[in-house]
């Protein structure tokens, strides 16, 4: 894509912003530690729920932020804001074919404000993804960096493929979503000696949000020993998944939040924002 057709996306989206956006003040040192990465390391983790709870709380602060669903043989994220599918062959797909698509026709909006999503079709065949190159995903994701103020990147746990390892390249904060499963640690080992085997740097990947949290006798403890950080803990309740499969974010569509989820949401916020 070229200089001007990237300007005139930037000047699309700035005219979707709103006059007092929170980071209006920031525009002399814009963001640049902006795209986000979260990446299941076990089952359980419902990994896409916390993307588009975070993604509305950043949007609800004024944040132009766009969630790209890097889940290509599976995306739910258009379910879970209720967007309609794209049709075969648009959205995520025709974007990464080529750099003279308007991006502008391929992301949608949502009915939240500031909140935009690129997706996958759930109609496009498996097999169309093993054809891309880096730098097919690599333009992508730097495109999308240029024109919002957050991208959240919902990432696949399928190393060898280029919407798995070039999300986890190109993002400058990684979180490693366990659930209390003996092989989350192991996951995570072999992940990041897959992705230090590439030559890709492995420190923004230590940060640990355990989601789903039963409260069992789960030794939490390996997580210092392998030299990461827990950022939060999220418990188990109804309320996320009840919503989401309503279509609705329930970290601010619900009139009533649990406590511990709200508190540990404000601080992922927090740390994205301070």
């Amino acid at each position: 894509m070229d200089n001007k057709e990237r300007l005139d996306v930037n000047k699309f989206l700035e005219k979707l912003s709103p006059k007092d956006r929170i980071y209006e003040e920031l525009e002399a040192s814009k963001i640049f530690d902006n795209v986000i990465g979260f990446i299941p390391m076990g089952d359980g983790t419902d990994t896409s729920i916390l993307v588009t709870n975070l993604a509305v709380r950043l949007a609800k602060k004024g944040f132009n932020t766009c969630v790209l669903d890097a889940k290509v043989f599976y995306p739910s994220i258009y379910k879970l804001l209720d967007c309609e599918a794209n049709p075969k062959g648009r959205g995520l797909i025709r974007v990464s074919r080529t750099d003279k698509v308007d991006y502008r026709d391929e992301i949608n909006e949502t009915k939240y404000k500031n909140l935009y999503l690129l997706s996958p079709s759930p109609l496009d065949l498996i097999e169309e993804y093993f054809d891309f190159q880096v730098e097919d995903v690599e333009r992508v994701i730097l495109t999308l960096k240029d024109m919002f103020d957050f991208v959240l990147i919902d990432i696949p746990n399928i190393p060898p493929l280029e919407f798995c390892v070039i999300p986890i390249k190109l993002c400058n904060i990684g979180f490693l979503l366990w659930s209390e499963r003996i092989d989350c640690p192991q996951n995570t080992s072999k992940l990041i000696e897959f992705i230090s085997s590439m030559g890709i740097g492995t420190a923004k990947l230590a940060n640990v949000i355990i989601a789903n949290e039963l409260g069992i006798d789960y030794d939490k403890e390996i997580i210092a020993e392998m030299k990461m950080r827990l950022i939060a803990e999220l418990p188990y309740i109804r309320g996320p998944v009840d919503y989401s499969l309503e279509g609705r974010v329930y970290s601010v569509d619900s009139v009533i939040l649990d406590k511990r989820y709200d508190k540990s949401l404000s601080r992922i916020v927090e740390l994205l924002t301070k």
